[in-house]
């Protein structure tokens, strides 16, 4: 932690998940990092899609939620250990629609790419805490 309340994050790791039209991500918890107090941070690029959080079991019913390109969402204290997923991608509507990307959707570009898929990038922090990395690092000489 820091000073004044505020916490230090560090994000040391990022999952890059690329989706088609019929792509999906079922719901998950992101669980395998060491400290699950960490926030993740989620970036989408491309064609919206809908975010689904849940709760901590999957027998509460999700919030939907509509993210588009450019939208970040960041799971963080409660919402850190819910049940989250991507039921859904809105090919050809995404937040990169313009005549320029319509006239290229067929085009190798990447706008043309991103108006017809979704790409969404999460950083984390997956390591353990510094001082057992010091630790470790100190018993490997």
């Amino acid at each position: 932690g820091g000073g004044g309340g505020r916490m230090t994050y560090v994000a040391d790791a990022a999952l890059v998940n690329f989706y088609g039209h019929k792509d999906t991500l079922g719901g998950h918890r992101d669980d395998a990092e060491l400290d699950q107090s960490q926030p993740l941070v989620s970036m989408s690029l491309g064609c919206d899609a809908v975010f689904l959080l849940g709760q901590r079991t999957k027998a509460c019913k999700p919030t939907a939620m509509r993210v588009r390109s450019g939208d970040i969402v960041v799971l963080a204290g409660e919402a850190r250990r819910c049940y989250h997923g991507v039921p859904r991608i809105f090919t050809g509507l995404s937040g990169v629609d313009n005549a320029a990307a319509l006239i290229t959707a067929q085009a190798t570009t990447v706008q043309g790419y991103l108006a017809n898929h979704r790409i969404n990038i999460s950083v984390r922090n997956v390591a353990a805490s510094a001082p057992a990395l010091e630790q470790s690092s100190e018993s490997e000489e």
